[in-house]
């Protein structure tokens, strides 16, 4: 519930084959009730694909009619896209071409060729026009064609490595390399699917997201790994501009940039991310018209059997600045470089022959939990949502559990200056209900105390009962709504405190059976499996149940069911589970897994105000407070 600069909000579309009236139309409609938005990013085919359509893309390289949002294409290939982008064409064969987007009219900007466009701070590598084997060794041939040739492939080759991480790549169709059994979608033929140049570039890029068109579906692939680098890469396809099967077309996204990231942040996997699709081997000719399929037999493995074998963990980890740095090489001097696993763990396993900073460069040694940035940089840019030491001083003041005793800073607290009141719904003795930040679905409710406590398992008595009647309220309000209620926790001991919140995400009937089985899969994944405790009839034993199984101050995870049966793991030392794990898995549930993660899904203070006014609404019968009054 910070108030951190927000992250760039964009749209991306597939095909537009000339039919900017449906997009702009679509496009006005979601900025109006999700915006406002700072771009448009088109991939695919951007011109018509008939001349009748000509006149209807004119309007608009001519101002008749506005573009409403900054759009940037990368598709310069169709009927009339020879004659409309010649004027651009002049000008820039005079001026030079930017990198940043060859300006056609207002808002419309062409991103010829290749290169890396700064948007918002985002990192957006992109590969304008399509692959064509016989034109790649033929530049004027594929300028004319509206393809790419070999030296814009080479531009973002040289690109890859920068050691400044890629979040978005934007291309012609990717080589899908789909794992056997997983869903292909209808009008898909995996073993023809795409173009290699792009999987090549995908391989050496590793973006964060890769966004591709022209293939005539929507498809998200589950996140996969790559080699040489901590993050994963989501890759999704778009469908075409008012496609008469009425797949998605448009993909809102709000990613924060990786260069305002933790490394820590970065390295966080999903629950559901498999190994490269490239593993096994690369594309040897950057002309092929037959797409290979190298890796496709071996593609099985989930994440809970995932190895750094390709990424040897004894080098990647020591020096922060070496995780993402794809092809660049460690010095043999570390120099005036900060140990990265020193500060994170108060120790480190080269002792003295690390050739990294321990200390503050005075003998004294960095305090373990310190925020990299902080002390690498001197300065971070994350505030209050920060969860590292911004201190250089040891801690005075520890709670148990190694929990720092409550702050200012901290967030959640009700007393807090930082706290985002117009979340909050509901307000008792010892609880209080909120709106969550980046909400799964509408009426996804956190449930905390008001004084610090780092879990729901320490709470006191007295706030104990009061969080289990909003429970109870929580459950009866969403009944009423024809859906169950998913409870779920992740208790993780940071130096800079946490304050407990019980997450609380409504489902619609029909999938409260499948939420057991999800969690159960999703866990067997990552390598664990739960303990189980079934439902009692007096809610009290199965709260003890639940303290002897994670309790004493190991980081935890639980679910309860709609049921009421609760799963729960009680982390070993050491022991790593993705922060986000009960949210990725409930966003796979609900069919919406791009919500995973919820930066993505950020509003504004004017929607979530709305949100919460109409969860109010809904709540009023059955909230603990109405009810005393």
């Amino acid at each position: 519930m910070s108030g951190n600069k927000e992250a760039p909000r964009i749209l991306l579309c597939g095909d537009v084959n000339g039919h900017l009236h449906a997009l702009y139309k679509r496009v006005l409609a979601v900025n109006k009730s999700n915006g406002p938005f700072d771009a448009l990013l088109c991939v695919g085919q951007f011109f018509p694909r008939t001349p009748d359509g000509i006149e209807e893309m004119k309007t608009y390289f001519t101002l008749a009619k506005p573009i409403p949002l900054p759009t940037y294409f990368i598709g310069d290939y169709g009927e009339g896209a020879a004659s409309l982008l010649a004027p651009a064409k002049a000008k820039a064969a005079e001026t030079g071409i930017p990198m940043d987007g060859v300006r056609i009219c207002d808002n419309l900007l062409w991103l010829k060729g290749s290169g890396i466009l700064n948007l918002k701070g985002l990192r957006v590598a992109y590969l304008s026009g399509k692959h064509s084997a016989e034109l790649y060794q033929n530049a004027k041939a594929a300028a004319a064609a509206g393809a790419h040739h070999e030296d814009d492939v080479d531009t973002l080759r040289a690109f890859a490595d920068d050691p400044s991480i890629t979040d978005l790549f934007l291309s012609y169709p990717l080589l899908l390399l789909l794992r056997i059994g997983e869903f292909v979608p209808e009008g898909i033929d995996r073993m023809t699917t795409g173009s290699t140049i792009s999987a090549e570039l995908a391989k050496e890029l590793k973006p964060r997201y890769h966004f591709a068109g022209s293939e005539g579906v929507f498809y998200a692939r589950e996140p996969y790994l790559n080699t040489g680098v901590t993050h994963t890469t989501r890759f999704i396809g778009l469908a075409a501009v008012g496609n008469d099967k009425k797949q998605k077309f448009l993909h809102a996204l709000s990613p924060t940039p990786a260069s305002a990231m933790l490394s820590s942040e970065l390295a966080v996997r999903p629950p559901n991310t498999t190994i490269s699709p490239y593993r096994m081997g690369t594309h040897k000719s950057s002309n092929n018209t037959t797409p290979s399929h190298p890796g496709l037999k071996r593609d099985l493995v989930h994440s809970s059997s995932i190895t750094t074998t390709e990424s040897p963990a004894n080098e990647g980890q020591y020096w922060r600045y070496d995780v993402n740095q794809g092809k660049r090489q460690r010095s043999d001097d570390g120099g005036n470089r900060v140990c990265f696993e020193f500060v994170k763990q108060g120790s480190c396993s080269r002792g003295e022959t690390c050739k990294f900073k321990h200390d503050l460069g005075n003998g004294t040694p960095i305090p373990k939990g310190a925020c990299f940035d902080f002390i690498s940089k001197g300065r971070c840019e994350r505030g209050a949502d920060c969860r590292y030491r911004h201190s250089l001083e040891e801690d005075k003041n520890v709670g148990e559990g190694g929990d720092a005793l409550p702050a200012e800073a901290c967030w959640f607290c009700l007393s807090s200056p930082s706290i985002d009141t117009h979340l909050v719904v509901s307000v008792g003795d010892h609880c209080y209900c909120a709106i969550a930040k980046g909400p799964l679905v509408d009426s996804h409710i956190l449930i905390l105390p008001i004084e610090h406590h780092p879990s729901t398992i320490s709470l006191p008595a007295d706030a104990e009962s009061e969080l289990q009647r909003y429970k109870d309220a929580l459950q009866k309000c969403f009944k009423t709504q024809g859906k169950a209620t998913v409870f779920f926790e992740r208790y993780l001991q940071l130096r800079a405190g946490t304050h407990a919140h019980l997450q609380a995400v409504p489902v619609p009937l029909q999938k409260a059976s499948s939420v057991r089985s999800a969690f159960m899969s999703a866990a067997k994944e990552v390598g664990f499996e739960f303990d189980i405790i079934c439902p009692s009839d007096t809610d009290p034993q199965a709260r003890q149940a639940l303290k002897e199984v994670v309790g004493g101050g190991a980081n935890f995870f639980f679910v309860e069911l709609p049921e009421g049966t609760i799963l729960a793991h009680r982390l070993a030392p050491g022991e790593k589970l993705p922060m986000q794990f009960g949210r990725e898995v409930m966003a796979s549930l609900l069919g919406t897994p791009e919500r995973g993660d919820w930066k993505a899904c950020k509003l504004d203070i004017e929607e979530e105000t709305s949100m919460a006014d109409r969860f109010k609404e809904q709540f009023q019968s059955f909230d603990l407070m109405q009810s005393l009054v």
